[in-house]
């Protein structure tokens, strides 16, 4: 998808224009996007230490530390294989399990996907019809919503799916038994709302992402000059976070840059180049500096790939 991607959006390139537009782009705005990339990371980490705390109390330095971890991983990676060295990253110096780790990063993605129904909602209506469709967006609307719900009931109902199926023939091997532990504390991560008293600020910190995403688009409008309307910005965002969910290359080469640029291009008619420069830009930001903060945090951290292989479920 990374090739297909790669193709659509950079197809018609005028090489030297598009290295011209980049290089009128206002540094001081694009460090800017780059520093409050950082800090979303910062209340990412925080909303995470509000969701283990029923597990176990972190501290929130070595909470951003594992995110940008994860971060790293998934920017060298393939299929978001970064989560899972982000769950390993916490594991390694708390009494938390991997699976009970993974289980709250997939509670996180679950959270961004209904901030992300929230965004759809308000501004799905203001796409041009004809243009993109919003029975699309609706759809992906209704189906995170869907898994909430459903989540919602698992946190009230695995426990006793555990009793059942425990004494199953298939899990009374050592193997059986230790999937089914795995599986359990996934789970009990996926749940991990049903113990917290932070349900409040948890439901903020997820807001106040999508605030800061939102913003961190229109500095980029206004570092590349582009003419956007606010509805626009949103539509940006709500697309190129629904191409990261695409299979792809690591870092999202590809599928991010073809829906910033469809977007621009098919549904509010900026110019091609204009396009392909926001499209870099953009991505660049919420790539490099998470990259190399995330490697830093790898190389000073105690896991290394042989500990994923060594590390208990």
């Amino acid at each position: 998808m990374s090739a297909i991607g790669l193709y659509y959006a950079f197809r018609g390139m005028d090489f030297a224009q598009l290295i011209d537009t980049i290089s009128k782009v206002n540094l001081f705005w694009g460090a800017a996007a780059m520093v409050l990339m950082v800090f979303s990371v910062g209340v990412r980490a925080e909303r995470w230490r509000l969701i283990l705390i029923p597990f176990e109390k972190i501290k929130l330095h070595p909470l951003f530390g594992s995110t940008m971890v994860g971060y790293f991983g998934n920017g060298i990676l393939p299929f978001r294989l970064g989560e899972v060295l982000r769950a390993y990253s916490v594991a390694s110096f708390t009494t938390l399990t991997p699976s009970s780790s993974f289980g709250t990063i997939i509670l996180e993605r679950i959270l961004d996907m209904v901030g992300l129904v929230l965004m759809i909602g308000i501004f799905a209506p203001t796409v041009p019809s004809g243009t993109l469709s919003n029975g699309l967006l609706l759809s992906v609307g209704g189906i995170t919503l869907f898994i909430f719900i459903a989540i919602i009931w698992l946190g009230k109902s695995h426990s006793q799916f555990h009793e059942k199926v425990i004494h199953w023939q298939i899990f009374e091997s050592k193997l059986g038994r230790r999937i089914l532990s795995a599986l359990n504390n996934v789970l009990n991560g996926i749940t991990a709302l049903k113990d917290t008293k932070h349900t409040g600020m948890i439901v903020f910190h997820t807001l106040f992402l999508w605030v800061l995403y939102y913003v961190s688009v229109w500095i980029v409008v206004k570092a590349t000059g582009i003419e956007l309307s606010w509805s626009a910005m949103g539509i940006v965002l709500i697309s190129t976070t629904l191409a990261i969910t695409i299979p792809s290359a690591p870092g999202y080469v590809g599928t991010y840059h073809a829906a910033a640029v469809y977007v621009l291009t098919i549904v509010y008619q900026v110019e091609l180049t204009q396009a392909q420069a926001f499209a870099v830009i953009i991505h660049a930001i919420g790539f490099f500096p998470l990259l190399v903060i995330g490697a830093v945090y790898f190389i000073k951290g105690s896991i290394r790939f042989r500990d994923l292989k060594e590390s208990p479920a």
